[in-house]
């Protein structure tokens, strides 16, 4: 303690004691009194801002020094002398914001070989002097390990605010990134900030804005307003704030009466018919349903809903808005309900009735030669709800030509990016992009709290690059899919056995004889083909980065750079995300004219009738392109690009619900113990391959 006072002191730079006597003496012996603690962490601390010219760079000192710094070796292995190269950092978090008095945690990974020192600080503090000594020419082996260091203070206060910076290095060189860290409470962060209607400002911290969002009720607005109200929704509640409450998220319900809901008779509802008959591709009609209150004991006006019915097998009903009319293009053949809502019943619950069933139905096209044609969509028309007051729906048919449903990346719920093939890429937003590069890359990782991360790495294969392996990241576990199916963690082979489950750590995979499908974190998986293809699924809201892009449903900012800036190219797209360690990364640019022969092959397989009834659900177009191009680049001898490509399409499909498990037989492609005989001849040797 008295180092610390003679610290404060001494910075102050005061005189004696005789100058105690005035208010600005007082204040001067005051701070002088104090540690650090006090001095930087308490409101009496920060009053003496004024006699302290580098109090913000003292206090940034002692928290520096005070911050929980741990360090964790993720994986280790022995490499030849002549991969040495200047380490590569892997993760390191990007800008955030936090609230003052709350935890926040800065996480730094990077891997090199020799073993990399890492360190985050503030960025004036950084250390950039490279690590001293030589290798030893005479070394075989020397260590490749790969690190992990978390920056870490349980409360935040306004002078942690600044950037950091993490910096790697070994004997080979050193490397750094920064990042800024935001100190902003809720009412730094709304200030200025007028919502729209009813709404309120809160502080979105994981990116640092305001958000405008519905307030809730609150214990003193139910205390405060005591009593029972009816809704049109039929739900009975304790406040008319409840109403306000579903009004501001856009709910149609209102207050109907004071007191319990009571029962309500059935409404009355009526339709107009279509007039026309036949329609073309792009036109627009109106459709019209009606619903009054009626009976002894009439209810609340019934809410008239409008769906997209896709059918039990491609995701059944799909909502498309509210109110007595549609405006509807038509854009597909399909099956769009009116549906009455309304309260009914001595449950006194809400209730569907299917009003009216407007089918569109698709004509019998002339076939055409290029490309293939697609077959018609089935007719959606769903079986009425039967209820004993309710009469069944009648159905109107209209005609439209064939048109593909647009296209999409979405599956299950998760987001679902591709590598496949020559190879191309479909990124999380579905856009397609050819990987001519030679590297390992950043294929994604989580961008907002680097809780996991996969790379793969591109290697030369014949004329063309090729994914080899893929290597996940995820808490502390680090495993690599190697080719022929092998999980290898670190230089240790696990046990793959078809058909059971395995668990590691927090992470499990199952092999089916074909995929391996390894899960990680929460919701995401890899779904690996053995040898040059993987599928990478993440849940709707993550927010990646990588090339597979950045999972925010806009294709046209997928090629944003790991340095935050927009790529022209996918060769400069790829290379920014590219870890150059032992080797340096190259384009793989070869040119490959596709033959007819190409074309005839894949548009075979992609257009046979067993195929066909995905089209629908996942375009197929650009699958057939890539499969194209891929089949005229093969050379290897043995390997059918066509059938490779369409196992990729196939787990697309399979990934939104569908049965295509008859593929490979139905299409003549290669049978599925020839596959695993030659991923497994062709693979990293292994002593008990998993088939």
């Amino acid at each position: 303690m008295f180092a610390i006072y003679v610290t404060v002191a001494a910075i102050l730079n005061l005189g004696d004691s005789k100058n105690h006597g005035s208010r600005r003496g007082q204040h001067q012996f005051h701070c002088r009194r104090m540690d650090l603690k006090d001095l930087c962490e308490t409101s009496e601390g920060k009053e003496c801002k004024d006699y302290i010219p580098d109090y913000e760079r003292v206090c940034k000192l002692y928290r520096t020094s005070t911050a929980e710094k741990s360090t964790t070796i993720l994986s280790s292995e022995k490499v030849p002398y002549w991969d040495a190269a200047p380490p590569t950092i892997l993760v390191f978090t990007q800008n955030v914001t936090v609230a003052p008095g709350e935890r926040f945690d800065i996480q730094c990974m990077a891997e090199g070989a020799p073993a990399p020192y890492v360190e985050i600080s503030f960025k004036e503090d950084a250390d950039l002097t490279p690590l001293s000594g030589n290798l030893d020419a005479n070394s075989v082996d020397i260590e490749k390990r790969a690190v992990q260091t978390l920056y870490s203070q349980p409360y935040a206060i306004y002078e942690d605010e600044g950037w950091y910076r993490c910096v790697a290095k070994n004997e080979m060189g050193v490397v750094y990134e920064d990042t800024f860290l935001s100190i902003a409470s809720p009412q730094d962060i709304c200030e200025n900030v007028e919502c729209p209607d009813s709404k309120v400002c809160e502080a979105d911290f994981d990116t640092g804005e305001a958000v405008c969002v519905c307030p809730y009720c609150s214990l003193e607005d139910f205390e405060n307003d005591n009593n029972l109200y009816c809704g049109s929704d039929c739900s009975t509640v304790l406040s008319m704030c409840s109403f306000a409450e579903e009004q501001c998220k856009g709910v149609n319900v209102h207050h109907f009466h004071d007191g319990f809901c009571s029962e309500f008779s059935q409404p009355e509802y009526s339709f107009e018919e279509i007039q026309q008959t036949e329609l073309e591709y792009g036109d627009e009609i109106q459709l019209t349903c009606q619903g009054v209150p009626a009976g002894d004991t009439p209810g609340p006006e019934p809410i008239i809903r409008w769906y997209q019915d896709w059918g039990d097998d491609f995701g059944g009903r799909e909502m498309l808005g509210e109110g007595n009319t549609l405006k509807y293009t038509v854009q597909m053949s399909t099956s769009l309900i009116c549906v009455g809502v309304h309260c009914s019943g001595n449950d006194i619950q809400r209730r569907e009735t299917d009003i009216k069933h407007f089918s569109l139905v698709l004509p019998t096209l002339a076939p055409t030669t290029t490309p293939p044609p697609t077959t018609t969509p089935p007719v959606f028309t769903p079986d009425p709800i039967s209820t004993e007051e309710e009469e069944a729906p009648s159905t109107t048919s209209l005609h439209i030509p064939t048109t593909p449903l647009p296209p999409t990346a979405r599956a299950d719920g998760g987001a679902v990016c591709q590598i496949m093939g020559d190879p191309f890429v479909s990124t999380f937003d579905n856009k397609w992009y050819k990987q001519d590069g030679v590297c390992t890359y950043v294929l994604a990782m989580d961008c907002r709290f680097a809780q996991w991360f996969v790379y793969g790495r591109f290697t030369q294969f014949g004329e063309i690059s090729s994914l080899e392996t893929i290597t996940v990241y995820s808490g502390r576990s680090v495993l690599e899919l190697q080719r022929g199916w092998i999980i290898n963690n670190n230089g240790e082979k696990l046990a793959v056995t078809v058909g059971k489950e395995h668990h590691f750590n927090q992470l499990t995979y199952l092999f089916d004889g074909e995929t391996l499908t390894l899960k990680f974190g929460e919701g995401n998986q890899i779904r690996w083909n053995g040898f040059n293809g993987a599928q990478i699924v993440t849940s709707p809201d993550a927010h990646t980065c990588g090339l597979c892009g950045n999972n925010n449903g806009e294709i046209e900012d997928d090629f944003n750079t790991r340095y935050r800036q927009r790529a022209e190219d996918a060769y400069t797209f790829a290379s920014s995300w590219g870890l150059r360690q032992s080797r340096a990364c190259y384009k793989n640019d070869i040119s490959v004219e596709v033959t007819s022969e190409a074309e005839e092959a894949c548009s075979f397989i992609f257009f046979h009738p067993y195929i066909l009834k995905c089209h629908d659900t996942v375009p197929v177009q650009e699958y057939e392109l890539a499969c194209a191009q891929s089949y005229a680049s093969n050379t290897y001898e043995g390997w059918r690009a066509e059938c490779n490509m369409l196992q990729s399409y196939v787990l697309q499909c399979e990934t939104r619900g569908l049965n295509l498990s008859q593929w490979r037989q139905r299409t003549k492609c290669t049978p599925l113990e020839e596959v695993q005989k030659f991923t497994i001849e062709n693979g990293c040797p292994q002593d008990n391959p998993p088939v």
